[in-house]
């Protein structure tokens, strides 16, 4: 008796204020008349068993009269055939349509949407850390990028294949890949030895060629070159890629609101002389954007702002100030972009692009920097730049040294052409940086590659020393 009064009061949800708990017991015990025919029927077959005859007998009669009762009563209960006011079936089904139509409107910032086959990543009881893995991305690019990723939605798509997924961002996809659950992708580096025996597939990612093998031929396909990765890794790379290519889009007023608030505890002075006067919110939001959308990190908020200060009195264009911005955060860039050892692989242009380029350079009032090449030159451009990069077989990153002013409109131009390879000039570097020239992209000559410590195009170019210092840049 004890533990059916605990239960009926822990399970308690009271609908209306006004309602009691005797209201509630008496409502629920008797509300539905095919539950109490059933318990008289039950009743009735204990009269089969000796000495319990007339007790049964009594209490089977009395369930089955009110059954009975709330029988004719359902029937003439007029809130049946209301028109559908408050407390009514049809009002309460109205309200739950609005409340199912209002849902539709809500848009995410952020969703992975899992194929049938792929729900039990999530299940934690079944060993799934697709949550866990999650949680780790979104830690790491706070640290890295000072960028709050918003909560990533994790839900079903019975219209996607069992092993497809699906990256939405604010409602649009903007990624998508086939898997095979419990197996294993190994992806083709560029140097590995042979094909493997699994299914011939494309890394969702990079574009790479891969085989979907079993966890039993690991290390095999290991030791003939591959890199081997589980699903749950496929799929929280694709979203990490996702984040670096648009995470400036998740960025907006209340982050920016939150880390001025933030500098405001420190130095109170440098937000109130910036804000709104010279410079609007929204151009700092754009400078914002502009660093993280080519993966500078805005963490040390302090510093952008105190370079906007300098800046902002005598430009007001967001992406002329994102380039001053940049070179205060040379620290950064430079061990960025820079190897273990202090080397920085490059590709540079030759002087007759740097010329070409430098005319084509025009200014604003705002201090707005826009590039006017011809079609052709810019044709050569990127062509060379595209070679180049897909050339390049180091084990490092490399990057396209620029001049300063023609960095962002260079970068703006290329960016469909190369975007996975960053963009810098000179005076974004530290002086103590050392510079190897990779290859030298030309108007004439065309790409121009480095063999061992020569700069050669066809074998017939004299041997050019290509180790040189930023400060000597």
């Amino acid at each position: 008796v004890i533990s059916a009064a605990a239960g009926m009061l822990v399970t308690r949800v009271p609908d209306r204020e006004d309602q009691e708990l005797h209201g509630q017991l008496t409502e629920q015990l008797f509300a539905s008349p095919k539950a109490l025919a059933v318990l008289s029927g039950t009743l009735f077959g204990f009269v089969l068993i000796p000495g319990l005859r007339l007790p049964f007998m009594i209490l089977g009669g009395v369930v089955g009269v009110v059954a009975w009762q709330r029988r004719g009563m359902e029937r003439t209960d007029p809130d049946q055939h209301d028109g559908g006011g408050d407390g009514s079936p049809q009002g309460d089904a109205e309200s739950d349509d609005e409340a199912s139509i209002e849902s539709l409107l809500r848009v995410e910032p952020l969703a992975l949407e899992l194929g049938v086959d792929l729900i039990g990543l999530v299940d934690e009881r079944k060993g799934g850390n697709l949550v866990e893995r999650i949680q780790r991305i979104r830690r790491q690019i706070a640290q890295d990028m000072g960028l709050v990723v918003p909560s990533v939605h994790l839900r079903d798509n019975l219209r996607l294949d069992g092993g497809e997924y699906r990256l939405l961002l604010r409602g649009e996809e903007v990624g998508k890949g086939k898997v095979i659950p419990r197996q294993c992708m190994a992806i083709d580096p560029g140097d590995a030895t042979g094909p493997l025996k699994g299914v011939h597939t494309i890394d969702p990612v990079f574009g790479l060629e891969a085989y979907w093998i079993s966890e039993k031929t690991r290390m095999d396909a290991q030791a003939q070159g591959y890199t081997v990765v589980d699903v749950p890794t496929v799929l929280t790379t694709h979203l990490t890629e996702v984040l670096h290519q648009y995470g400036h889009e998740l960025y907006g007023r209340s982050q920016l609101a939150d880390q001025l608030e933030r500098v405001a505890e420190a130095n109170p002075r440098l937000v109130e002389e910036l804000i709104p006067d010279p410079l609007p919110r929204s151009t700092v939001l754009r400078v914002f954007r502009n660093l993280l959308r080519e993966g500078v990190s805005v963490r040390d908020s302090q510093t952008v702002l105190e370079a906007l200060a300098d800046h902002a009195p005598r430009l007001s264009d967001p992406d002329s100030l994102t380039e001053f911005v940049r070179q205060r955060l040379a620290r950064h860039l430079t061990y960025r972009y820079a190897d273990e050892t202090g080397s920085m692989c490059y590709i540079g242009l030759a002087p007759d692009m740097e010329e070409v380029i430098a005319r084509s350079l025009h200014s604003s009032d705002t201090g707005a920097m826009t590039l006017a090449l011809d079609p052709e030159h810019a044709r050569r451009l990127l062509t060379g730049l595209r070679d180049a990069a897909e050339a390049y077989r180091g084990g490092g990153e490399v990057v396209v040294l620029c001049p300063p002013l023609a960095r962002g409109p260079l970068r703006r131009l290329a960016e469909k052409v190369i975007p996975r390879v960053p963009m810098v000039s000179a005076a974004e570097l530290l002086p103590t940086i050392r510079l190897e020239r990779i290859a030298l992209v030309g108007l004439e000559g065309g790409v121009m590659m480095n063999q061992g410590n020569d700069l050669k195009e066809d074998g017939d170019r004299p041997n050019e020393e290509h180790h040189q210092t930023a400060q000597e840049r």
